[in-house]
């Protein structure tokens, strides 16, 4: 009598439950496959690029290399340009227009 109850309560107990799971709404966004994807306006928050530091470059375009002006001079001077290929900047520099 005892198990007959207890099977008996168990089957109302999965039938509930049954039911239940039953009555939610098996729309394309409850799916369990729905949740491998994300909306478009979700993953752009994710990727989205971060802004560049402006500061940075606004210092940077003011800070050059202090030897680039030499540079330039010895690139104009097609000897100088051509012995910088060969042995350096430093050294075809210092041999044309002295220390650098």
């Amino acid at each position: 009598m005892k198990t007959l109850t207890l099977v008996t309560l168990l089957a109302l107990v999965t039938v509930c439950l049954c039911r239940g799971a039953s009555d939610h709404s098996n729309s394309a966004n409850d799916s369990p496959s729905s949740e491998a994807f994300v909306s478009k306006q979700d993953s752009a928050e994710v990727v989205r690029r971060h802004k560049r530091n402006y500061v940075y470059n606004r210092f940077y375009d003011i800070i050059h290399d202090p030897l680039e002006g030499k540079r330039e001079i010895c690139e104009l001077n097609p000897d100088c340009d051509e012995l910088a290929d060969h042995i350096g900047f430093h050294e075809a520099y210092r041999r044309y227009y002295g220390p650098v």
